[in-house]
C-alpha cells in the first residue's frame, strides 16, 4: 500500500505558481538502452502477467495517490499485473534521472511534460508512438487536447500518456455574489451569461467597482494576476502576434519575440495599466491565496477560488475567461498542461510499462484520473469532455461542473508553450520576475521586455549547452 504524508492543495499550488527549475541535470546520465525501432516491432500488446508486479512513482500528495490506487486496480483488472506505489516529494523530474543512474528508478511514473526536457534530452523515456498509441489505435491528436499531447511531444516522438489539459493563464474567477450587489450582474461575465470578457477595459470596469479603500487605504484590491503570470502574459503576445503568423517563441529561426510592439503591449495589458489605474499592486501571495483571503476582487490565473474547493474555504467565485485582446477574435492562449504517465527508457520491466501506458490510453483509464479533486475540468482525453458523471458533485448548478462548461470553450484555443525555446519552468519564473518587477514600478512595460527577451537567451544557451553535453 502507498505511504503518503499529507500535504494541503493550498500549499501544493504555492509551490506550482512558482513553477520548479527545469535547467538542473544531474551529472550521470542514466544508461538508456533505447531500443530500436526494429527492438520494438511485435512488442505493441503487453501481454497479460497474472502474479507480477510493476512500481510506480507519483507525486506524495493525498489526492494523487488516490487516484494512482485507482488506476491501479484498473490496470491489475486488465493487465493481470500489480502495481506497486511509491509516491515521490517533488522535483519528480531529478528524482527519477538520479534513480536511472544508480539502477533504482521505477518502471512507470506519473510527471508533469512540462519538467520532462531534461528526460527527452538525455532519451530518458521510453518512445510511446509506436508501443502504446499505434498499437491500441489512438490517434494522439484526435484523442488528446491539443495542449496536452503538445507537452509530451519532443522531436517528433511522444513519450507520455497525458491526463490533464490544465489551461492555467486563461481563467478569470470573478466573486459574483459581490457583482450581484452591486447591481452589475447583467454587464459583466460570467452573470451575463458570456463565458468572456469583451476586452481588458470590460475587465477593469468591474475590477474597479470591485476594489476597496477605507479610509484611504486599500482593503481589498480589484484585481490580481499574479501566480501563473507567465503563461497569461505569453497568451497575449501570442494572440497579438497570430496575425503576423508568429508567436512568442520562433522554433524555425530559434528567436525569442518577446521584445517587440506586441510584447510591449501586452506587458501593459497584464500588468502595467491596470497598476496604474490603482486597481492591482504587487502581492505577496498568488491571486488563489489572496482570493481566500478575501484581499482581492477578481483572480486571474488558475480555477481553483471557482471550484468547490474556494466554497469549502468560504468564498464564492465564478468562472470566466481572460479578455479578449483584439475586437472581436477569440484569444490564442498559452497553456503549461498538466500531469500523465511515462516509464523510462531503461525500464526492466518493459511489459508492464506498456500495458500501464496502453491502459491509460483507454476511456476507462483516463476516467480513473479525471475523478482527481472532485473531477477535473480540463481533461485531457476528449472523450471526457462534457461528461460529469465521473464528479463527486455531478451537479448542473454546481461548482465544478459550471466551471467545467466554462473550460470547454478554453481548451481548443490554449495550446502548449511550443518546443525547443529551452526550460518552461525557468521561462516561467523569468516572467513571474519581470511582471513582479512592472507591478512593483521598477520596470516600465518597454523596460520588462527587453529583460525579460535577454534572459530567455540566457537561459537558451544553458539549454544548448545542455543539450550538447548530455545528447
Amino acid at each position: 500500500m502507498a505511504k503518503n504524508e499529507s500535504v494541503s492543495r493550498r500549499e501544493f499550488l504555492r509551490v506550482g505558481a512558482l513553477g520548479a527549475a527545469g535547467g538542473l541535470l544531474v551529472a550521470c546520465a542514466p544508461q538508456t538502452g533505447q531500443p530500436s525501432s526494429a527492438e520494438s516491432a511485435g512488442e505493441a500488446s503487453a501481454p497479460a502477467a497474472e502474479d507480477q508486479e510493476g512500481v510506480q512513482w507519483g507525486l506524495q500528495y493525498d489526492p494523487h495517490v488516490a487516484t494512482y490506487e485507482r488506476i491501479a486496480e484498473l490496470v491489475q483488472s486488465e493487465t493481470g499485473y500489480s502495481v506497486r506505489i511509491e509516491p515521490q516529494a517533488w522535483p519528480l523530474q531529478t528524482k527519477l534521472i538520479a534513480a536511472m543512474s544508480a539502477g533504482t528508478h521505477p518502471d512507470v511514473i506519473c510527471m508533469m511534460g512540462k519538467v520532462s526536457i531534461p528526460l527527452y534530452i538525455q532519451q530518458g523515456l521510453l518512445p510511446l508512438s509506436d508501443v502504446v498509441f499505434d498499437a491500441v489505435g489512438v490517434v494522439p491528436n484526435e484523442a488528446f487536447q491539443e495542449e496536452s499531447i503538445e507537452a509530451y511531444s519532443w522531436g517528433g516522438e511522444i513519450y507520455g500518456v497525458p491526463t490533464e489539459a490544465n489551461l492555467v493563464g486563461s481563467m478569470v474567477c470573478v466573486p459574483t455574489q459581490d457583482v450581484d450587489a452591486l447591481g452589475l450582474a447583467d454587464l459583466h461575465p460570467p452573470t451575463n451569461g458570456d463565458w468572456i470578457f469583451d476586452s481588458y477595459q470590460q475587465m477593469w470596469e468591474l475590477a474597479e467597482a470591485l476594489h476597496v479603500e477605507e479610509d484611504g487605504r486599500v482593503v481589498k484590491w480589484g484585481l490580481s494576476s499574479k501566480g501563473w503570470d507567465n503563461q497569461s502574459y505569453l497568451g497575449i503576445v501570442r494572440t497579438l502576434l497570430a496575425g503576423e503568423g508568429s508567436d512568442w517563441w520562433d522554433l524555425e529561426n530559434k528567436q525569442f519575440n518577446i521584445d517587440s510592439e506586441a510584447g510591449v503591449e501586452a506587458m501593459r495589458l497584464f500588468a502595467e495599466t491596470p497598476v496604474q489605474m490603482g486597481i492591482e499592486t504587487e502581492l505577496d501571495e498568488n491571486q488563489f491565496n489572496t482570493a481566500l483571503a478575501g484581499k482581492i476582487g477578481i483572480a486571474r490565473g488558475i480555477s481553483n477560488p471557482a471550484l468547490q474547493q474556494g466554497r469549502d474555504e468560504g468564498v464564492y467565485y465564478e468562472l470566466t475567461s481572460a479578455p479578449k485582446v483584439l475586437p472581436d477574435e477569440l484569444p490564442t492562449f498559452v497553456g503549461e498542461a498538466g500531469w500523465g504517465f511515462a516509464a523510462p527508457s531503461n525500464t526492466g520491466n518493459r511489459d508492464f510499462s506498456i500495458a500501464y501506458l496502453q491502459t491509460m490510453c483507454t476511456h476507462e483509464g483516463q476516467r480513473e484520473y479525471a475523478k482527481i479533486y472532485g473531477g477535473i475540468g480540463a481533461p485531457a482525453w476528449k472523450g471526457l469532455i462534457g461528461k460529469y458523471d465521473h464528479y463527486s458533485d455531478p451537479d448542473p448548478e454546481g461548482p465544478q461542473v459550471q466551471a467545467a462548461k466554462v473550460m470547454e470553450n478554453l481548451g481548443p484555443i490554449t495550446r502548449y508553450y511550443g518546443e525547443g525555446f529551452g526550460y518552461p519552468s525557468e521561462v516561467d519564473g523569468i516572467g513571474a520576475s519581470v511582471c513582479s518587477e512592472v507591478r512593483l514600478g521598477t520596470l516600465t512595460a518597454a523596460e520588462a521586455v527587453k529583460s525579460y527577451q535577454e534572459r530567455c537567451e540566457e537561459q537558451y544557451k544553458v539549454y544548448l549547452e545542455d543539450i550538447a553535453a548530455l545528447s
